[in-house]
């Protein structure tokens, strides 16, 4: 299944997760996310999968600064909504997130290494 997701969705998850948060500072944030989790090279897709398109989005949501305080928030929800619209309910505990957000504040952190760590979450049948 080839899970796309856009702009109004990211919108509609920063409502729920980033609550009380003012308006984005930067659109081009959650469109740059959109682009990215669907990028294909030479029609092949970059990131090929729930996990690794849901680390794109948490990648590009959490690392680039588009909200005032719940950039953080907002790339963990997304990423569980991702995964959970594409089929895969995931049941991070709070270790799970404060991971998240370690990982998310490592200037090293990419999104293969986001993806790593989401296949780790525990999931429910």
């Amino acid at each position: 299944m080839e899970l796309h997701i856009d702009v109004s969705w990211i919108l509609h998850v920063t409502e729920v997760a980033g609550a009380n948060d003012p308006a984005p500072d930067d659109y081009g944030v959650p469109l740059a996310a959109v682009a990215r989790h669907r990028a294909e090279l030479f029609e092949q897709p970059v990131y090929d999968g729930p996990y690794a398109k849901a680390a794109a989005l948490v990648h590009t949501l959490g690392r680039c600064r588009w909200l005032e305080r719940s950039n953080l928030a907002v790339a963990a929800a997304t990423g569980v909504m991702y995964l959970e619209a594409a089929g895969i309910t995931v049941k991070p505990t709070r270790d799970h997130a404060i991971a998240l957000k370690d990982l998310l504040l490592d200037p090293t952190c990419t999104a293969g290494h986001i993806a790593a760590l989401l296949r780790t979450w525990p999931t429910t049948t």
